[in-house]
């Protein structure tokens, strides 16, 4: 689910590039939490679906202070992602919406000092 302000283009369906930091940027202003974890994971080398990884990185967003905007709708991806998607929220306060994040530059780096 690619729940986002366009900046430039929506992203193309059709492209299978990884997800990446610097690509979620680039396309939106804004991306869901799970996009964003999932690329960090990639980045990281991490598995994005860790029970223990996802509870740090809720917790890392708070102590940070990564400005989380909610969304009133409910994360509708279905498999390992939707489960991702709905654990997260859970975390960060409401399972009955959904959280995006502006990926500015600013946070991006602030993102990438998360370690587990």
């Amino acid at each position: 689910m690619k729940t986002a302000i366009s900046k430039n283009h929506p992203p193309n369906p059709q492209e299978t590039i990884a997800l990446s930091l610097d690509k979620l940027r680039k396309d939106l202003l804004y991306n869901n939490i799970t996009d964003i974890w999932e690329a960090l994971c990639q980045e990281k080398g991490l598995d994005y679906t860790d029970r223990q990884l996802n509870n740090k990185f809720a917790k890392f967003l708070k102590q940070e202070g990564i400005q989380l905007q909610k969304l009133p709708v409910c994360p509708t991806e279905g498999g390992t992602k939707g489960e991702v998607a709905k654990r997260l929220c859970i975390l960060l306060g409401d399972p009955s919406r959904s959280f995006v994040i502006r990926t500015d530059q600013k946070t991006i780096e602030k993102l990438l000092t998360f370690t587990p």
